[in-house]
């Protein structure tokens, strides 16, 4: 055998066992990776548990957090009942009624196409 000919061998690849490594390393990062993205996400969680708590998440176990975060309610709503409707619908046929002017205008503006005042103005 030349020498040649044993370069040649000494540098064929195998590259099913090429193809086999590779696919192992793959899923070795995979596996890290889904470790990272779990670690990340409870972090994410923790901060911002921190700030809907103001800061006194170091003093609280994570059950006692979850005992404060669940205790918060949502801010109460009136019912559609309980508004005086002030402000009228100057449209003909339209007979509309809401408790403040913003929700007068938004309706004109959505239900009529009507343009306000301001909205000429900031235009460019």
């Amino acid at each position: 055998m030349s020498e040649s000919e044993s370069e040649k061998q000494d540098h064929q690849i195998d590259y099913y066992k090429e193809a086999v490594k590779l696919y192992y390393y793959n899923c070795i990062l995979y596996n890290h990776l889904e470790k990272v993205m779990t670690e990340r996400n409870d972090l994410k969680t923790k901060v911002l548990k921190y700030e809907l708590l103001g800061g006194e998440l170091a003093q609280l176990d994570d059950d006692e957090i979850m005992n404060q975060l669940e205790d918060r309610k949502k801010k109460s709503r009136r019912s559609a009942a309980d508004i005086d409707r002030h402000f009228f619908c100057s449209f003909t046929n339209c007979k509309k009624a809401y408790g403040t002017e913003a929700s007068l205008i938004q309706h004109q503006r959505l239900k009529h196409g009507q343009n306000s005042g301001m909205d000429a103005y900031f235009r460019i």
